[in-house]
């Protein structure tokens, strides 16, 4: 089973971290096509379209403006390399920064005014931060992984699969039922078990017909 989601999950999840760190875009096209059958073997029914209509909007782009999409892919608080973030994070940022600032006194008149005052803090922030002796390093948008948390986790993970240090890999290779579910249920066989329902063509084409100009009858 650890095989399994080191194979299906744990290394895609940590291509697709990495490539949203360096603005890698074509591995981020690659895994929304690739979480397109997990999405909607889990029920995830908004995910799943959304993966269709990612795809679309990719493809029907012009040359032009799809090299300004694949550069800007992503985006980066502060200008270091391989720290980008997502862009809906800049977003969800802005809004902790703006009600940070608000409070409780929230109104329309006030959130104009904050975020002309957060404008300002950043562009003293560089001169400011060197006057204070604060290297702008320390204040990187992400953070390494910590040896401590690493050596937990590990920790957890033996103690589940029962690992001692006598004869791990047999414990590691050996059949111990399914530890989903009950029953027949996998995460790969609900896969099957969607595609078996519709098929990833006829589910594509359906929520194409909901994309603005797709052409389709």
């Amino acid at each position: 089973m650890l095989i399994y989601y080191l194979f299906y999950a744990g290394f895609p999840l940590l291509a697709l971290r990495q490539a949203v760190r360096c603005n890698d875009h074509a591995t981020i096209d690659t895994m929304w096509a690739y979480m397109l059958p997990l999405f909607r073997a889990s029920g995830k029914y908004l995910y799943a379209k959304l993966c269709v209509h990612v795809a679309h909007t990719i493809f029907r782009l012009k040359p032009a403006l799809r090299a300004i999409h694949d550069a800007k892919r992503t985006a980066s608080l502060r200008g270091n390399q391989g720290s980008n973030v997502g862009w809906d994070f800049t977003l969800e940022r802005m809004n902790l920064e703006v009600a940070t600032l608000l409070g409780n006194n929230v109104t329309p008149e006030r959130v104009p005014e904050v975020i002309r005052t957060l404008n300002g803090i950043r562009r003293i922030k560089a001169p400011a931060l060197e006057a204070l002796g604060i290297r702008p390093s320390e204040l990187r948008e992400s953070k390494d992984i910590a040896e401590t948390d690493v050596r937990v986790l590990a920790s957890h993970i033996k103690a589940a699969l029962g690992f001692d240090g006598n004869d791990d890999f047999a414990k590691l290779t050996m059949v111990k039922g399914n530890p989903f579910r009950t029953g027949n249920g996998t995460p790969w066989g609900d896969v099957e078990a969607s595609e078996m329902s519709q098929s990833t063509t006829d589910y594509v084409e359906e929520k194409l017909r909901g994309c603005v100009g797709n052409n389709m009858a």
